[in-house]
């Protein structure tokens, strides 16, 4: 009852968008109905989506288990949940959307999921804390160093040596962006000047299925436009804990202790930009 009563509140200050005959969930030009995915999810650490299977991957906080993090899935089309075992602290997690696989980290390393979802060991032998996945395999480890691992080999990043790195996306255009006590900074793959966004205290980062980079703050959800070097808000929902996208590019995320899916609604208003 708690968190639906939460849930309500970041619900309103979602939808309070400039024009009164607009009803629903607003987010980058379209609206939405929410559908409540999961509810009791303790501290959702990372989130995936695996567009092949339909299948959401997440690392999240068990009360009571040492080490605490677990790995859990949602599918979209059958709503089965359940437990993925076999990862000690299961932390990060990445998809190779053109290979079909899923990559978790965890305290003993990185694995990769075979298809019957049973972890298969990569030789990566460090502490992983987040992954992401673009053409090649980021990881950042717990003492907040950022690697790269591609076809076997490991290399520390070139472009973060000496940066301590908490997340990191790529996107579309190769900018790298990377969090630092929340503060956000850009750079291009395969130069060494970096960029602050200041002002913009970042809760969580994500890409759509186009690589388009996307920030969760106090204030709202943002979108990086390359042609203005800036963030332009394309959603008032906030705090939230991870994010994620659909192939047909409809969000999901987490809030609270519960998983949200935006369904499109077209009928509920015509389409109004700010």
């Amino acid at each position: 009852m708690r968190s639906l009563f939460l849930l309500l509140l970041n619900t309103i200050a979602a939808s309070a968008i400039p024009d009164r005959n607009c009803r629903g969930v607003y987010f980058d030009n379209k609206y939405y109905d929410i559908q409540i995915l999961k509810e009791g999810i303790n501290k959702i650490h990372q989130l995936v989506l695996n567009n092949n299977d339909n299948t959401i991957y997440f690392t999240f906080g068990q009360i009571g288990v040492v080490p605490y993090r677990s790995l859990g899935y949602y599918n979209l089309d059958t709503r089965q949940a359940g437990l993925i075992g076999g990862i000690r602290n299961a932390s990060g997690v990445a998809v190779d959307q053109n290979k079909n696989k899923v990559y978790v980290g965890g305290i003993d390393g990185v694995y990769a999921l075979n298809r019957d979802r049973q972890p298969e060991r990569y030789p990566i032998y460090d502490s992983i804390h987040k992954l992401f996945f673009r053409e090649v395999l980021y990881y950042i480890n717990v003492r907040n160093e950022a690697f790269i691992f591609d076809n076997g080999v490991i290399n520390p990043m070139m472009e973060l040596q000496n940066e301590k790195v908490e997340d990191i996306i790529v996107d579309d255009d190769d900018n790298v962006f990377f969090l630092q006590n929340d503060t956000l900074f850009r750079i291009k793959l395969g130069t060494r000047a970096i960029n602050i966004h200041e002002g913009y205290p970042i809760d969580v980062m994500a890409v759509d299925p186009y690589y388009r980079a996307f920030f969760g703050t106090k204030n709202g959800v943002y979108i990086y436009n390359k042609y203005k070097f800036a963030l332009d808000r394309v959603s008032r929902i906030r705090d939230l804990r991870a994010l994620a996208f659909t192939k047909n590019m409809d969000p999901i995320y987490a809030v609270i202790d519960i998983l949200i899916k935006l369904n499109p609604n077209p009928n509920k208003c015509i389409e109004y930009r700010y």
